[in-house]
């Protein structure tokens, strides 16, 4: 009879064999540990030290180690189903809401149904996050405040994980992107504080948010949460207008007659827009790009309920059919005043950039009953250029 040792040991042999028979490669992100990889693929630590001839446990970001399964080919796009967010479609695919902005060139986390989002990056490599360092900084303090290591930052940035960083240089962040500019401001997302006890779940219940976003929008690779940790978070509230839908029809007569009210590219998509790596705008608008003095016309029928000054819109002329009001925004003159009744098509004023705005466009709106909506999905759906 053979001794149990040497049955435990043929065991173990004949375990790695088959692991080794079918194993795939994977690629170290920031965060992980063998432990965690050894969770994700349904192994142990013993089995990857083996396979990759591991000396330690010590990990970088970028290292290629070989694990356990079959090497299927990665998905590397995805397409957008009604009802979803860029939240759900981000942790679904192992993947950061930053990542998502990044390689699809998003202007924010709207999303349509249809839409097709790589999973990967493509040819057009995002621009790295850079910041500078201010007093008390570290590469512990922006590892934490990024959710990134010391080691990878330290790899990034060509220096040691024992720096002393100088107050007004600059680093770059792995795995963060900068971020693009705005015209037309909104409130920044709260920031809070985990506190003793605090979990994902209880926070999400907290802020009537979800585990999904609260993981995405932090590009938090688990549920763990440590004392003193801070998480942006977004509401519920929040989250509702990036789900992707399709537009409801217009309620009036005359929904067959609408117009674009200005022929242009789009600079600027209606929803939250990422404004800075701890921040986001929402834009509750659709920007198109033109030059001062461009035409702008009646995307629909209706009676000025407004033409004037309106605080960050400039010069503003509000159109209303029914329940439903367009806005054209940012004006440099207007062509109709208040009790005007005008047609699809119909001059209301010229491009310009009045108020909140950093260059001449239009920023057009679309509310029913009071409440904004996307209007590209209406301009596409109904409107004829």
């Amino acid at each position: 009879m053979r001794p149990q040792g040497f049955v435990r040991t043929l065991l173990a042999v004949v375990a790695l064999g088959t692991a080794a028979a079918s194993a795939k490669t994977i690629t170290v992100q920031p965060g992980d540990s063998l432990w965690a990889i050894a969770r994700r693929y349904d192994t142990d630590v013993a089995t990857i030290r083996t396979l990759n001839s591991l000396t330690t446990d010590a990990l970088k970001p970028g290292q290629v180690l070989t694990v356990p399964g079959d090497e299927a080919a990665a998905a590397t796009s995805v397409v957008v189903m009604a009802g979803d967010t860029l939240y759900d479609i981000a942790l679904a695919n192992n993947v950061s809401v930053e990542d998502l902005i990044a390689f699809n060139d998003l202007d924010g986390t709207l999303i349509h149904p249809g839409q097709e989002l790589a999973l990967v990056v493509g040819d057009k490599v995002p621009e790295p996050l850079v910041v500078k360092i201010n007093v008390g900084d570290s590469l512990w303090v922006l590892a934490r405040r990024y959710d990134t290591t010391v080691a990878a930052i330290a790899a990034a940035n060509n220096i040691s994980e024992s720096a002393t960083l100088r107050v007004g240089t600059q680093l770059n962040i792995p795995g963060q992107y900068a971020a693009s500019d705005t015209d037309l401001g909104g409130p920044v997302p709260m920031t809070i504080v985990v506190g003793k006890g605090d979990t994902l779940w209880a926070l999400a219940q907290r802020y009537d948010s979800s585990v999904a976003a609260l993981r995405s929008a932090n590009s938090l690779k688990s549920d763990s949460l440590f004392v003193g940790q801070q998480l942006r978070i977004l509401p519920g509230a929040d989250i509702a207008p990036t789900r992707a839908v399709t537009p409801a029809p217009l309620a009036n007569d005359d929904e067959s007659v609408m117009r674009w009210p200005l022929i242009g590219a789009i600079t600027s998509r209606y929803g939250y827009r990422q404004l800075r790596v701890s921040g986001s705008n929402f834009h509750s608008g659709l920007d198109i790009d033109g030059d001062t003095g461009d035409p702008i016309t009646a995307a629909r029928a209706g009676t000025v309920t407004f033409a004037g000054w309106h605080g960050g819109y400039g010069n503003l002329v509000i159109v209303t059919n029914g329940a439903i009001e367009y806005y054209y925004a940012h004006a440099s003159s207007l062509n109709v005043s208040e009790g005007q009744t005008v047609a699809a098509g119909d001059l209301l004023a010229r491009v310009g950039s009045t108020g909140n705005s950093t260059g001449s466009h239009l920023h057009f709106e679309i509310r029913v009953d009071g409440n904004s909506v996307d209007p590209l999905p209406y301009l596409e759906t109904h409107a004829a250029r």
